[in-house]
């Protein structure tokens, strides 16, 4: 909990562009994750 607490305000204290990186990457990385046992092409 704690590391989880550190990243929210690493996160919160980030600049907007950082904010939508990351965001990004963790839509990526949900979007990606169910779909592991279908071909991707």
């Amino acid at each position: 909990m704690n590391e989880f607490k550190r990243c929210l305000r690493v996160f919160t204290h980030s600049p907007f562009k950082v904010r939508l990186m990351l965001l990004n990457m963790l839509c990526d990385y949900i979007n990606n994750k169910p779909q592991q046992d279908k071909p991707s092409h």
